[in-house]
């Protein structure tokens, strides 16, 4: 009998419905870019701002989804279970192991996140009147339920037989060291980071937000004011063609995406020690890309 024993959940159907969201959403922020530099009219913004703002929420958060499908995983050994799904990971000892069961073994299964779609089933939903379940699954059915001292997991392995098994036999072996009891959460991070002695990183972060939203506001309060501006001048000295002052709307929006995008790859490549000073580059690159167009700003209205 293996002492360690690695389990993935099925990930094929999931991947390909978060591909597909990220791509028709990403095509809709790219229409939504193309609209609004073609737009005559401020109220013809709106459906097109949506677009953009559907994108800038939604395809961040469908990536990390996506990611943490990939960087999931369920171990088994003498000394504990480990579960793995994204930046959460939660390591459990033997010895805090209730019982082991697939959910349809259960009087009453608990019933799954409110929000949920296959490759993701995340979240916490109340068992009974027990502690929360969380799930950690990229299904609905073929559930296992792991209950510990302090509440419940859900998980979906592949082969979910094998799991009940091999858990079974491991207790039979019994532990010769116990894992020790560790949990991590995505939302620690920030809190991780300041306590960690890199306080200065959210002061980037913050520095990077203060700027794309006072880019915001100073088109928004220049678009109404003036009717056309120039973006420049040609080589021989002379303004270009004046264009609708609409048109400073691609600023911010453009800003931003690089703002979030950055700040979204920064925090991949900030949880390996290696590829820190790459995260660094991307998080200062957003400050300068804003201050950038701050200044482009005041070239344009002089």
């Amino acid at each position: 009998m293996e002492e360690r024993k690695d389990y993935y959940p099925p990930k094929r159907i999931g991947t390909i419905i978060h591909l597909l969201l990220i791509l028709l959403l990403s095509s809709g922020g790219v229409w939504g870019i193309w609209g609004t530099s073609n737009v005559q009219v401020a109220l013809q913004l709106l459906p097109y701002l949506a677009l953009i703002l559907l994108f800038l929420i939604t395809v961040p958060f469908l990536i990390y989804r996506l990611y943490a499908l990939h960087r999931s995983k369920y171990v088994l050994e003498r000394g504990g279970i480990q579960l793995q799904w994204g930046w959460r990971s939660e390591n459990i000892p033997m010895d805090q192991v209730k019982w082991v069961h697939k959910a349809t073994d259960l009087e009453i299964p608990p019933q799954p996140p409110l929000i949920r779609w296959p490759g993701s089933v995340i979240g916490s939903r109340r068992f009974k009147k027990s502690p929360s379940v969380e799930f950690m699954a990229s299904r609905e059915r073929e559930l296992v339920i792991i209950a510990v001292s302090e509440g419940y997991f859900a998980i979906s392995p592949l082969h979910v037989e094998d799991f009940i098994n091999s858990y079974h036999s491991l207790m039979e072996l019994g532990s010769l060291s116990l894992l020790t009891t560790e949990s991590s959460r995505p939302a620690l991070f920030l809190t991780e980071l300041e306590l960690s002695g890199r306080k200065p990183i959210l002061w980037i972060f913050l520095a990077g937000a203060f700027l794309s939203i006072t880019l915001l506001i100073w088109t928004l309060l220049v678009i109404p004011s003036r009717d056309k501006v120039s973006l420049g001048f040609t080589p021989g000295g002379t303004a270009h063609e004046s264009l609708e002052s609409i048109r400073l709307i691609l600023f911010p929006i453009i800003n931003t995406t690089a703002y979030l995008g950055n700040l979204v790859l920064g925090l991949f490549l900030f949880r390996n020690e290696e590829n820190r000073v790459l995260a660094y580059i991307l998080w200062g690159g957003s400050l300068l890309i804003a201050i950038i167009f701050h200044i482009g700003m005041l070239f344009i209205l002089q």
